[in-house]
């Protein structure tokens, strides 16, 4: 390999890198404003921050075209932002405004982006991983090569839903992936 184009695979992994771990810091300012309101009772119903896990869905999300689908849990805000959500519209859905994704509906717990593949957060654990098995079938079948993303916590595991859906994926061969993210607590309660 020429050194001119090693130059210019080592320049463009830097930028990926600088990408990437902006987009980390967004999320993580984004989480500690969340919080902030959150904790000054300025904010409508309940807020699981993603704070601490913000690589796996930029990373995960990084890997992913526009037209690929995620979905995600209670602690969403992570995934809907490393998919290319707009702060200000989340901000707008978490603080109940008609400006906000769901029109201010679904609140932390249930933002969707249909625009950005984003088929949306569940507050049910492990809820998500049937819609995300089935936005593959769906693609599967009519051979749009899209991919989905399940993200979900380490309580998933002891959802039957779960073990179906992956079973049914493995059966006709889906283009799903199934994220787990422990983040050592079950809602507020540390496995500890």
């Amino acid at each position: 390999m020429s050194s001119t184009v090693q130059q210019s695979a080592t320049a463009s992994s830097v930028d990926l890198w600088i990408r990437m771990y902006r987009q980390m810091m967004a999320i993580r300012l984004f989480e500690a404003e969340v919080n902030e309101l959150y904790t000054r009772a300025l904010m409508p119903g309940l807020a699981h921050l993603y704070i601490g896990e913000e690589a796996v869905a930029v990373g995960v999300c990084e890997a992913l075209r526009r037209t690929d689908y995620i979905t995600s849990t209670h602690r969403g805000h992570g995934h809907c932002l490393a998919k290319g959500a707009s702060p200000d519209r989340m901000f707008a859905e978490l603080l109940g405004k008609e400006a906000g994704y769901c029109k201010g509906k679904g609140g932390s717990m249930h933002i969707a982006d249909p625009t950005t593949g984003n088929l949306g957060a569940n507050a049910i654990v492990c809820g998500s991983a049937g819609i995300a098995t089935g936005a593959a079938f769906s693609a599967q079948r009519l051979g749009t090569g899209a991919v989905s993303v399940c993200f979900f916590g380490e309580g998933a595991l002891g959802q039957g839903v779960l073990y179906e859906v992956m079973n049914l994926a493995q059966i006709f061969k889906l283009p799903v992936i199934y994220v787990c993210e422990n983040n050592l607590y079950t809602e507020y309660t540390h496995f500890s």
